[in-house]
This record gives C-alpha cells, sequence and structure tokens, in this order.
C-alpha cells in the first residue's frame, strides 16, 4: 500500500491524514486561495480490479459531491469543491472540528439527558431539510454524526451512500448507483427493510436516528446479538429493551425513541419534523415543570399588546383575545446580562417578545464577534426562522437583565393550531412585502441602468440578467 502523504492537492495544502479507508484516505488541509481549513476526501483507485470497476467506484465517489453540495444546512457538513488528481477524485469538505457521537459514547462525554435530546431533535430537523428535497442519508450513525467542539451544535456528515429520491430535484443525479445485491449502510443501525433490501423512504433515516438516540441516551446498542446475523433478526424480531430501565431516563423518552424505533413504517413518525416536534415538547414540558409556571415579574399585558400592534405588521389584525391566548401559550423567561436568548446555529423554533430589557443581535465568526443592532422593550426576535425550522443565522444575547415572553412554535402549533396558522400567514405576509419591496427595488434600478444605456449608446450587459452590479 502506498502510504506517501501528498503535500498538496489542486491548491490545496495538506497538513496531515485524519483518516484512512479501504477505498480513499482523508486529510486535514489549508486552502491557500480563502485561507481556511477543510477536510479532502481522496479515493483509491488502485484497489479497483477493472476498469469497469473503477469507473463504478467514482461514480459512487462523486456522487456524495453532487448530492450535499445541493444541501445548504449549517447542521450538514459542506463540500465546497470537487477535482481530480492524476485519475484519482478528491472532494473538498467543511473540516468539522469536535467529536463524534461515537467517540462521545465511548468516552461517556458529561452531557445531560437534555441536551442529548436537544441535539437530537437539530439532527432531524437536519434530516427533515434533506428528505424534503428528497434525500436519504443511509447511514446514519453515532460515528457519522459530529458535535462541534466550540458551540456543542450537530453536524451530519457523510452521505456518501445517500440516495436521490426525487430525480427531478436535482436535473441529471441518478436515482441510486447501488450495484446489484449491495444493501447500503451499516448493518446495526439499519432499519428492517433496509436489511430486507427492500425499496427505502424517509423512515429508514428516522429508525436509524432512533437506534442513534437509544444508544446515545443509555450508553447501550438497542438490539443484540451474539454475532452480526443474530443482531440482524434482533433488528427484524425483537423488542429492545425498555429505555426507563436506565438511570435518569422516564417512560415519556422511552415512548419517543420507541415510536421512531417501530418495525412497521406506519408506527413511526412519518417525518423526521415530527419525531423532532416529540422531542421538542418534551423539553418543554420540562421547562414548564423547572419553573413552576412561576414568572417571577410582572408586566402591563394591555400596554404590550397595543406595543406589539403598532410596531408588527403580523401582530396588526389579531384580536386582544388572540393576543392574550398567545401570551398564555407562551413561557416567560428572565435573562442575565450576557445570557443568550438565541444562539447561532441553533434550530429556529421560538419567538422571543422583550417585555423589558434590550437584547444585542450578533453574529460570531472564528471568535469574534460583530454586533449587528440593539433592541429594546417591545421588540420581537426569531419570528422568521419559526416558519421553516432552520438553524438561527444570528444570536441573541442580552445587553443587560431582560425579561421575554418565550413564544414555542412546535407548542402553539400542536395545542392551538388556529392560532398558529394566522401567525405563519401575517409572518408569510410580511415576508412577501419585504420581497416585493426588495424586488421593486431592483427594477426601479434596472430601469435606470437601462435607460442610462439606451442614452449613452451602450449595449446592456448582463445586469438585467441578476448580475453584480
Amino acid at each position: 500500500m502506498n502510504t506517501e502523504i501528498p503535500r498538496t492537492i489542486g491548491r490545496y495544502r495538506i497538513v496531515r491524514q485524519i483518516g484512512l479507508g479501504a477505498m480513499g484516505e482523508v486529510y486535514l488541509a489549508h486552502d491557500e486561495l480563502i485561507h481556511r481549513k477543510v477536510a479532502i476526501k481522496c479515493m483509491r483507485v488502485d484497489r479497483c480490479i477493472n476498469e469497469q470497476k473503477r469507473q463504478k467506484a467514482i461514480e459512487s465517489f462523486l456522487h456524495e459531491a453532487r448530492i450535499v453540495g445541493n444541501l445548504d444546512h449549517s447542521h450538514i457538513a459542506a463540500v465546497y469543491d470537487i477535482g481530480v488528481r492524476g485519475n484519482a477524485p478528491y472532494i473538498v469538505m467543511e473540516y468539522v472540528e469536535g467529536d463524534n457521537i461515537k467517540e462521545l459514547i465511548e468516552n461517556k462525554a458529561p452531557f445531560s439527558i437534555e441536551e442529548k435530546l436537544s441535539l437530537i431533535a437539530m439532527m432531524a430537523r437536519a434530516l427533515h431539510f434533506a428528505h424534503k428535497r428528497g434525500i436519504l442519508h443511509r447511514d446514519i450513525k453515532p460515528a457519522n454524526i459530529m458535535i462541534l467542539q466550540q458551540s456543542r451544535l450537530p453536524k451530519i456528515t457523510d452521505f456518501g451512500i445517500a440516495r436521490v429520491l426525487d430525480v427531478a430535484s436535482f436535473g441529471s443525479i441518478e436515482s441510486s448507483i447501488d450495484e446489484e445485491g449491495f444493501i447500503p449502510g451499516t448493518p446495526l443501525y439499519m432499519s428492517p427493510e433496509q436489511i430486507r433490501g427492500e425499496e427505502l423512504d424517509r423512515r429508514s433515516d428516522i429508525f436509524s436516528l432512533g437506534i442513534l438516540a437509544y444508544e446515545w441516551l443509555s450508553g447501550k446498542k438497542p438490539f443484540e446479538g451474539k454475532d452480526l446475523d443474530a443482531r440482524l433478526q434482533s433488528v427484524l424480531t425483537n423488542n429492545p429493551k425498555p429505555l426507563s430501565d436506565f438511570p435518569g431516563i422516564d417512560p415519556e423518552i422511552d415512548r419517543i425513541i420507541m415510536q421512531a424505533l417501530a418495525k412497521p413504517r406506519d408506527e413511526r413518525y412519518q417525518s423526521a419534523d415530527a419525531f423532532g416536534d416529540a422531542l421538542e415538547l418534551y423539553l418543554n414540558s420540562l421547562e414548564k415543570k423547572k419553573d413552576g409556571g412561576k414568572t417571577g415579574f410582572s408586566f402591563d399585558k394591555k400596554e404590550i399588546v397595543e406595543r406589539l400592534r403598532q410596531r408588527y405588521l403580523f401582530f396588526a389584525d389579531f384580536s386582544e383575545e388572540e393576543l392574550y391566548e398567545l401570551f398564555r401559550a407562551s413561557r416567560k423567561e428572565e435573562f442575565g446580562m450576557g445570557d443568550y436568548l438565541i444562539q447561532e446555529g441553533t434550530s429556529g423554533t421560538k419567538m422571543y417578545i422583550i417585555i423589558s430589557g434590550a437584547v444585542i443581535v450578533l453574529t460570531e465568526t472564528e471568535g469574534k464577534r460583530v454586533e449587528l443592532e440593539t433592541l429594546r422593550d417591545g421588540s420581537c426576535v426569531g419570528e422568521m426562522s419559526m416558519i421553516d425550522h432552520l438553524p438561527r443565522s444570528a444570536s441573541v444575547v442580552a445587553f443587560k437583565k431582560t425579561v421575554a415572553l418565550v413564544v414555542n412554535e412546535t407548542v402553539l402549533r400542536h395545542n392551538n393550531p388556529k392560532l398558529c396558522l394566522k401567525l405563519y400567514r401575517n409572518l408569510a405576509t410580511t415576508l412577501s412585502e419585504r420581497l416585493r419591496a426588495s424586488e421593486a427595488k431592483y427594477l426601479k434600478l434596472l430601469a435606470t441602468h437601462l435607460a442610462w444605456g439606451e442614452k449613452n449608446g451602450v449595449e446592456s450587459s448582463g445586469f438585467e440578467a441578476g448580475a453584480d452590479s
């Protein structure tokens, strides 16, 4: 085997090898142009016994780049570039600094039950994002989920055997590249239908995420056996030991995870988002128990209602009773100076109405904070992210002691769907108005540009096609 490590691959300077497998190596590298760390996965074509196998392996390898290149989500490791060195292809990916969940389980890393459930919910939201775009992962397991070192947020990695369900969404990407007789996935984390070699859908990934959740929460694998065949048979026929038999895990957690592990697909969550909802509703119930329903502060609801109506279009047509109902459905929280209301990168399921105090909206890049704006009482933050549950693009930190009403979209949708639908509609209308205003501004600028060109005898450029001005 050739173990020589290249000094460069393309424009990337190799720092060290960080992974080695049967069909390739992974290197930590430095992008000399953009000045950032990257991971480069290089395929080893010398293992292919003939040209047909080599071409098939290359196609399979590049499949990951084509798939993940279409997924822009902060909880999914990004693909930056692709290339060929000699006869072998390589993929340049986001370098994720942290530990995978397999390592965290082995090292018994100190994560609370609540932290684990919150992270699993984020993974479910990210999977739902991929599923909506027609992509199955097919190899969800602890080794393929990284927990970032600094933020302690998740990253799903290794879409190498992912499959596109809806080919129309991705043009020329093939729906499947599996070789005949090959069952994709890692045996101990496969769904029953995956083991049987049946056609898969998003519920297969949900089952695999359920196995991961069970193992991380309990430290034990849910299915056992003396050898691989016995363990696979266990997946097909046996029920795992109840999670509530393990210390610190209550029966409700057991119910949530066991639904993900239901053997018939129709008895599982029908979407990864529904799995995320179940986890978030449970976490919200824990928060309510902790504060006991006591706010510890009072405020003039009538004054707040009028202020919200005046400042925000999406509250303008809410009746007084509807806004009071929104208040009743929300949690009341106090934040000390420096406390995070919203952490950049977390799932966007909550809206915060500032009752008193002040907050700073900021972004954090490479340890540096860039302050965007300061908001005071009567302001709302986080409302737009509630619609799609995408990770937050900025953090919100208390500038001084701050009191806020926290509206959890998941709780509101399940407990008061009519009110939630009205909030959705009004938020969507506000967003639509912003887009129309932006479009009108662009069209006015375009008309000015074309008129100037006509007056000066200059042919129009690519400006009208959306080129950068």
